[in-house]
């Protein structure tokens, strides 16, 4: 088996976080976050999750995670509230920020809106899997705002 199907067996199946009872709600959890993380932050938190003393922080944090994300605004919801819209995502690179308002109806991500900052500021729609494949990441630590308080 090659790393490649590796990671991706770590990703679908959980390797290790099953309960016998069902399934984990942290392993489902990952599962649900998968599509919205870069694999190498996706795997940090895995591993977070398996083993340690902070495991119960990682595990928790994942679940309360996936519970925004399938919580937060679908396409057109915020529509109209201009910068009284609010980001539920941010996810960075070294160079650029993007703030999420709204994601895509069908549950994917290949459409999102939001807030892109780089050279200029720009509204507009945002292909969550491009950013993850470029490398961006979720910031695990952010607190939903209005685009307004994020242009303070």
């Amino acid at each position: 088996m090659n790393t490649n199907s590796r990671k991706q067996d770590a990703r679908t199946e959980g390797s290790g976080l099953n309960n016998p009872q069902g399934v984990d709600p942290t392993l489902q959890a990952l599962q649900d976050l998968a599509p919205y993380m870069a694999r190498g932050q996706w795997h940090t938190l895995w591993r977070g999750c398996q083993r340690g003393e902070e495991q119960a922080h990682f595990r928790q944090l994942v679940q309360d995670w996936a519970a925004r994300i399938a919580a937060m605004p679908k396409t057109y919801d915020q529509d109209g509230l201009g910068l009284r819209a609010v980001a539920h995502l941010h996810y960075f690179t070294p160079a650029f920020d993007f703030y999420i308002t709204e994601k895509d109806r069908s549950g994917g991500t290949r459409q999102a809106f939001g807030l892109a900052c780089a050279h200029e500021r720009e509204i507009g729609y945002i292909n969550i899997r491009q950013l993850v494949e470029a490398g961006a990441e979720l910031d695990l630590y952010w607190t939903p705002k209005t685009l307004a308080e994020i242009g303070r």
